[in-house]
């Protein structure tokens, strides 16, 4: 299936990218821009600053007071908000069409003039609205070291992907206003940003109001590239025990792939689903349902582009020890490589990516994070309708070999979290 979703696509003089995608079956407008930065720029000793900076984006700018960025979108019907990533950082508004001149406003002010209300008052308040949520969900979470953990065992402390985007508290602890400026200058012009707008909207005016508002601000050097390249493939098994304040132990299984711009991506997405796609996937009826061995198991894929872990989690039912759950998950990931996978069940799993995906695609607002998603991490926008057919194309046989290649010992973490009392 090849979507024919129209854009067009645009450059300002400064750098800054443009797509446009018109829609006007209903009055909503989507207004979509992404930042080529994320915790894959920072390095070890200055981590966390990406999504700290995704906060600090909302505490207003030269000429928008403190939290109006929320307040001002909200008043008209409008949804705000913004997410951090390893590689890319993304704020985003919905609202009414003809209040589209404001967001475009509120979005120009602060990627060009944030920094003029910027204080040390404001830093400190968001740092510790970041270390509060580290609190909540890591640290005093069951598991919640989880991801922390299997990042330092599956990469080495130099490469970009060792540790959380949500950072070290100490990292946290020991950014400045130096820092954060330095940040700031660095990965915020238009020259590193994708900006794209989707919905209800006039082109002629919104092309106007895009060079009115953004095209004055300066485009500034480029960043420095990330020069870091991953060669850690089938380096050997590595393993850690875990005590944690929890009542049953839990396994953690990460193999390395590929990233996300490769064919293997979209393969390792085909047998994730096959394994973990809802309660008729193969881990779930086999390993809880069947053998009620487990109280909780599933399969996903971590994404990162340079390259991703395809995850395995399982908690075992009361009375049921590490080493068995361990076993009988095993069984499972070797039935991959014995070629174990009917023709059937790769098409019902391609059935409900593909459905899940044309239904994502009725909203303006994740067409529009869709093709900043291809212009951004693909370098191609049209990245959003050659997608459904390149999972279309996956075969069996791609699967088998797959596992085949990828889910080997040698090329994996195990985590192991087991209550403090044992």
């Amino acid at each position: 299936m090849h979507l024919n979703i129209p854009f067009k696509s645009f450059h300002l003089e400064n750098g800054l990218q443009l797509l446009l995608h018109h829609e006007g079956t209903t009055p909503i407008t989507a207004v979509n821009l992404w930042y080529k930065v994320g915790s894959w720029n920072e390095r070890p000793g200055k981590t966390g600053y990406a999504h700290l900076f995704e906060h600090m984006m909302f505490q207003g700018s030269a000429h928008v007071g403190s939290d109006m960025h929320f307040r001002l979108m909200q008043s008209v019907g409008g949804v705000v908000n913004g997410s951090t990533a390893f590689n890319r950082t993304n704020y985003y508004e919905t609202l009414p069409s003809h209040h589209l001149e404001r967001a475009l406003w509120l979005e120009a002010d602060r990627m060009g003039y944030l920094w003029q209300a910027m204080t040390p008052e404001k830093l400190d308040n968001q740092r510790d609205v970041v270390k509060n949520e580290r609190r909540q969900r890591v640290d005093n979470q069951p598991y919640g070291l989880w991801l922390d953990k299997t990042l330092e065992m599956a990469f080495p402390p130099d490469y970009p992907y060792h540790w959380p985007v949500i950072g070290y508290m100490e990292d946290l602890d020991a950014a400045g206003m130096d820092d954060i400026r330095h940040f700031f200058e660095t990965y915020y012009n238009p020259g590193n940003a994708s900006l794209c707008i989707a919905g209800d909207f006039d082109e002629a005016q919104t092309l106007e109001w895009v060079e009115r508002y953004f095209g004055g601000i300066p485009s500034g050097p480029m960043p420095p590239p990330v020069e870091a390249r991953f060669d850690g493939y089938f380096s050997g098994e590595k393993r850690e025990v875990l005590p944690d304040a929890v009542q049953l132990p839990r396994l953690y299984l990460s193999y390395h792939v590929p990233g996300m711009d490769s064919r293997d991506f979209i393969v390792a997405q085909i047998l994730s689903a096959v394994l973990s796609g809802g309660k008729s996937a193969r881990l779930y009826n086999e390993l809880t349902f069947k053998r009620q061995l487990a109280q909780e198991v599933g399969c996903f894929l971590f994404p990162m582009l340079q390259t991703s872990l395809l995850m395995f989690m399982v908690t075992p039912q009361n009375g049921i020890s590490v080493e068995t759950m361990e076993k009988a998950l095993q069984g499972e990931i070797d039935r991959l490589s014995l070629s174990d996978i009917g023709e059937p069940e790769i098409e019902r799993v391609k059935n409900q990516i593909v459905a899940y995906k044309v239904r994502e695609l009725q909203s303006v607002s994740h067409i529009a994070d869709g093709l900043n998603q291809g212009a951004v991490l693909y370098g191609d926008a049209d990245y959003i309708n050659k997608e459904l057919a390149l999972y279309q194309a996956v075969t069996r046989s791609e699967v088998v070999a797959f596992a085949q290649k990828w889910l080997k010992d040698s090329n994996r973490v195990v985590l192991t979290f087991i209550p403090k009392n044992e």
